[in-house]
């Protein structure tokens, strides 16, 4: 069995997203999953810089 894809950062679940290859169920996933860790980011680092 192959093992799932596993992104570490934003960038890779957008690459993921943009796949034509992926069925839309599964690009739709990684879309949202994009988002989610741009936020968790900008989040973040608004922390670091104290507000």
């Amino acid at each position: 069995m192959e093992k799932p894809f596993v992104a570490s950062e934003p960038h890779e679940c957008k690459k993921r997203a943009e796949d034509p290859q992926l069925p839309t169920e599964e690009r739709l996933v990684w879309a949202q999953l994009a988002v989610a860790a741009e936020l968790f980011a900008l989040r973040k680092d608004r922390r670091r810089a104290g507000r």
